[in-house]
């Protein structure tokens, strides 16, 4: 796994050579900042002092494998791993009658 710091707003992109399929839909979403490694053919991020976080986020959206991950302070933004919870957490039955 790569990792780039993009240096705006404690942003750090992953990316996952092994789900990468290298179909490109992150070097369309966000041209100029993923691009497809000649050699590997695995996305790369260059270029990401340029790139916005909104753009370094439309990339790692249109990956249909999630091998782009997105960390901000130290902790995963994208793709959620779980749907945050709000307010009381459920009851749960024991099962100890």
């Amino acid at each position: 796994m790569t990792a780039a710091n993009s240096g705006k707003d404690g942003v750090v992109v992953k990316i996952d050579a092994r789900r990468c399929i290298a179909n490109a839909k992150c070097t369309t979403a966000a041209p100029g900042f993923y691009v497809l490694d000649e050699e590997t053919g695995v996305a790369v991020l260059e270029n990401q002092e340029a790139a916005s976080v909104q753009q370094l986020f439309a990339g790692a959206r249109a990956c249909p494998t999630q091998a782009i991950s997105i960390e901000q302070y130290g902790r995963r933004v994208f793709p959620q791993i779980l749907t945050p919870m709000f307010g009381d957490a459920p009851e749960r039955d024991g099962g100890s009658d």
